[in-house]
């Protein structure tokens, strides 16, 4: 029910079409019921056997009689008071009788011909009002979900992203919020129009015969159970459905991604296997959950035939007994208003059907809407807009997983406009570290300060601005090249300040023989770049925004040499003048660096310049001599 209200109240923030939309609503339920009670004057009155004396022969003396009367009426049961009693209708209608009793019939035909025409125009105009304001209302509230639930991706922490898988995310954004839109934002509408229509043609019925009423409902009880019960199985199946989709979704999302991987092994057909299993357990559950929502229709249609044949009979006995007050006009109204009333509930057992099926997805979105961050701002986060002194880590230890520690009481240094290397084998924790500097994460234990201040304390956006980042991957986005560069500031930057960081990045070179230049499109994470040119433009992204303090992830590990070579003269180029952390892959870069700072098994086993650690530091050594002194790489 949470869930479900959350949906509501993002409804209320469009509450002018919710209201239109319930006013047309209620007028084509009230047109659609009154239109069928015009078979009572045309059975009763046009047809009758035997005409008394006629009175009315226009239908401006027929129309002021009958105004007259409806507004003696109206005087009667003051006014505006709308709940009048049942004494009052029934005299009513005698009173409307006797007019229409002594009314010329081809008159009286021709005035409910057109009644009738104007009634089914009036439905039908409130009919499309509804429906116009129910799909603003609708395609707003969904369109509103889809926002809140991106964002939410958005603010999540990368340990988010490191245990759900992107598939999923698509599922829930995409599949989850269009089941959401069309079976419950949509059937939630839908069933309402049919609520009104039901209450409408209910009170026809009971108005007309209030015994037949009940003697048709006698098979009620048996349905309303098989209803539930059915509901219940679509839910269970349609939760099974949706969770299975998210696998598929997630399997594909891999595969396609790593295609290089999946060509150069020959592993097509394994993966068409393993797909081919994922796909036939979805199509299992989705035939459970076609085949119960298709016995519902089924059922309904039975209910309405039972109702049906129990109302023929006993109605039509009442008819046909001589002296009976139950007249053919008022049997047929009955009979309509019944009718009327086996299409909104036939409706009904579907929309049940199609809003249980949709609360599995409202879960699963909910879930992605409850979720809070692990990285949050404290309410009297403090702007820090420079770098002054240094950054300080104390004894900090990080782990993924509750039971285990990535890095162990961790602490050292860095002076403002240091260069600093961060060396160690594989799985050391070097790119840990970078990120809990950043808080990507958050520390288990220890505190990391930034000129005395914890960067718990300062907001993230000021935080996050203090560093320029060049990853190991070189991340692009399908865009220019002048908007992938501009991507590292939140700033408005100009064409010549694109240029020129291009020009210190290395970047330029490359850019300008490109038929668009710096408007030329890149595709898919920068297929139409090498290796090294990507990276140059990381370089220009990372240093757009002018931060203090640049950051370096093992940025030419995946390089050649030539192109390493152009990206470390670009890398000496961005780092004047600034705070330099590098994650080192050949120490060969960093071997003028004011600090190295050596890991081992998530410790911190050395820190000094390069002498001083070839002398104090084993580890630092034995990395040392695998690259120099048997040419290998680390």
């Amino acid at each position: 029910m949470r869930n479900a209200l959350r949906i509501y109240r993002v409804m209320l923030h469009y509450s002018g079409y919710l209201v239109f939309g319930l006013i047309f609503m209620l007028g084509f339920a009230l047109f659609s019921g009154i239109s069928i009670t015009m078979a009572i004057p045309l059975f009763d009155y046009v047809f009758m056997a035997d005409k008394p004396t006629i009175v009315y022969t226009n239908a401006e003396a027929f129309l002021s009689a009958l105004f007259k009367e409806i507004h003696s009426f109206l005087h009667q049961n003051n006014h505006l008071d709308l709940s009048f009693s049942k004494e009052g209708i029934k005299t009513l209608g005698e009173n409307v009788g006797n007019i229409l009793s002594v009314t010329d019939p081809i008159l009286l035909l021709w005035l409910i011909s057109a009644a009738i025409i104007i009634l089914v125009l009036l439905k039908n105009i409130f009919f499309y009002g509804n429906k116009l304001m129910f799909a603003n209302l609708r395609g707003k509230t969904i369109k509103t979900v889809r926002e809140m639930i991106f964002r939410k991706y958005l603010y999540q922490s990368l340990a988010f992203f490191g245990k759900h898988k992107i598939g999923d995310a698509l599922v829930r954004m995409v599949s989850d919020v269009k089941i959401v839109s069309d079976m419950f934002v949509g059937a939630l509408f839908r069933g309402l129009q049919d609520i009104f229509l039901l209450i409408i043609h209910t009170y026809i019925a009971i108005l007309m015969n209030p015994r037949l009423f009940l003697y048709s409902l006698i098979v009620l009880p048996i349905f309303s159970y098989l209803v539930s019960y059915l509901g219940k199985k679509i839910k269970k199946y349609a939760k099974r459905l949706q969770n299975q989709s998210s696998n598929m979704f997630s399997k594909v999302e891999e595969i396609l991604s790593s295609m290089p991987i999946v060509k150069a092994f020959v592993r097509e057909k394994y993966e068409h296997n393993r797909f081919k299993v994922i796909n036939n357990y979805y199509y299992k559950f989705w035939r459970k959950s076609i085949i119960y929502s298709s016995i519902n229709e089924p059922i309904s249609e039975i209910n309405s035939t039972l109702m049906g044949i129990i109302v023929l009979l006993i109605g039509g006995k009442q008819v046909l007994t001589p002296g009976s007050d139950f007249s053919y006009g008022q049997f047929i109204t009955f009979l309509l208003a019944m009718f009327s009333m086996l299409h909104p509930i036939k409706k009904l057992t579907k929309t049940y059907a199609q809003i249980r099926k949709a609360l599995v997805s409202l879960d699963r979105i909910s879930v992605i809407l409850d979720q809070k961050s692990e990285i949050l701002e404290t309410k009297t986060g403090i702007d820090k807009a420079e770098f002054i002194n240094k950054i300080e880590v104390k004894n900090i230890s990080f782990g993924y997983l509750k039971d285990s520690y990535v890095l162990k009481n961790i602490s050292f240094e860095i002076e403002k406009g240091e260069q600093v290397a961060i060396v160690g084998g594989s799985g050391s924790g070097k790119t840990t570290l970078v990120n809990l500097l950043t808080r990507m994460y958050n520390v288990r234990e220890g505190q990391i300060l930034i000129d005395g201040i914890s960067i718990n304390e300062i907001k993230l956006l000021s935080l996050r601005k203090l560093y320029g980042i060049v990853t190991q991957e070189s991340i692009l986005f399908s865009d220019t090249i002048s908007n992938n560069i501009s991507y590292g500031t939140l700033e408005k930057v100009t064409t010549d300040r694109i240029k020129k960081v291009a020009k210190i990045a290395y970047a330029d070179e490359f850019i300008e023989r490109m038929p668009l230049n710096y408007e030329e499109i890149l595709d898919v994470r920068g297929g139409n770049l090498s290796g090294g040119q990507k990276q140059r433009l990381c370089i220009a992204r990372a240093i757009i925004g002018d931060p203090p303090i640049l950051i370096f992830d093992e940025a030419t590990s995946a390089l050649d040499t030539e192109a390493e070579q152009k990206v470390q003269m670009a890398i000496e180029q961005a780092t004047k003048d600034r705070t330099v952390i590098v994650i080192a892959h050949r120490l060969s870069t960093i071997l003028a660096s004011n600090k190295i700072i050596v890991l081992d098994k998530g410790q911190l086993v050395g820190i000094g310049k390069h002498e001083d650690l070839l002398k104090n530091c084993e580890r630092y050594k034995t990395l040392y001599k695998l690259q120099f002194a048997d040419d290998a790489i680390i």
